[in-house]
């Protein structure tokens, strides 16, 4: 199961990166063209090229045709959702919850990369999470015989959306420029959904915020970004979200006693 579970990451991986491929481009679609190609040389990529991390082994790095190098991101991505859904089959085992945090990992990982390239976070992806959201947690509700489960993750999308649009007009005000993007926003919300409102969304937005100025302040350091550049914040969101997702009870129980109120 556990070979299972990996090898099902590493083909998710595989269309994620195709999402994180096409989805910025005005001109291909998710499904169209129908087959993997180059984008250096336009090429078709046969089934066995496009093995996941394997074929990218086998061949170096670079295309069959035009030998142009093969971007590390398309392993790494692939990696990086075999490794997760691992993480999440460990925490949830067979269930329902599991399913929804695969969904919730399906999402994040090309939101996270589009933004990082693009400063963009598509609206199709937020949609998809959403839609995806609502199904499984109502499947979850009526599993567990219990409403207030529906009714704590409506809430948190909501909350989640009307946190960060609260912050993002504070800080715009504050800074006198744009602080923060709708993607960002639209990203909470989906965040919400998915975790909960109290206290999953304060931690987010504490661990995301914490790492997110960790980051940006050694990037200006380090003379690869100034004072001025923009930052994608979703990222943060998105890596905040999965540590919370995993060890969000925990790290709040370790709170609470820190702060003597447990």
């Amino acid at each position: 199961m556990w070979v299972f579970i990996f090898l099902f990451g590493l083909a998710v991986g595989s269309f994620l990166n195709v999402c994180i491929y096409r989805i910025p481009l005005p001109d291909v679609s998710i499904h169209s063209p129908r087959l993997s190609f180059c984008p250096e040389c336009h090429e078709t990529i046969k089934v066995h090229d496009n093995i996941p991390v394997l074929s990218y082994l086998i061949l170096w790095g670079k295309c069959r045709y035009c030998k142009a190098r093969i971007s590390v991101m398309y392993p790494l991505v692939e990696l990086a959702t075999g490794t997760l859904f691992l993480f999440m089959f460990y925490h949830f085992g067979l269930t329902l919850e599991f399913l929804l945090a695969l969904a919730f990992i399906a999402a994040l990982l090309p939101i996270s990369v589009i933004d990082a390239r693009y400063y963009i976070i598509p609206n199709i992806i937020i949609a998809t999470g959403l839609i995806l959201g609502v199904i499984i947690v109502c499947a979850i509700a009526y599993q567990r015989a219990d409403v207030w489960y529906l009714l704590t993750r409506l809430i948190g999308a909501v909350t989640g959306g009307m946190a960060l649009w609260l912050i993002a007009v504070i800080g715009s005000a504050i800074l006198r420029k744009k602080a923060m993007g709708g993607g960002d926003i639209k990203l909470m919300a989906l965040i919400g959904l998915f975790l909960g409102a109290w206290p999953q969304l304060v931690m987010v937005i504490a661990f995301s915020a914490l790492s997110g100025a960790i980051v940006g302040s050694a990037l200006i350091l380090s003379g690869r970004k100034s004072r001025q550049s923009p930052i994608p914040y979703g990222p943060f969101l998105a890596g905040a979200a999965v540590l919370v997702l995993l060890w969000g009870d925990k790290l709040w129980d370790m709170y609470l006693r820190f702060v003597g109120w447990n």
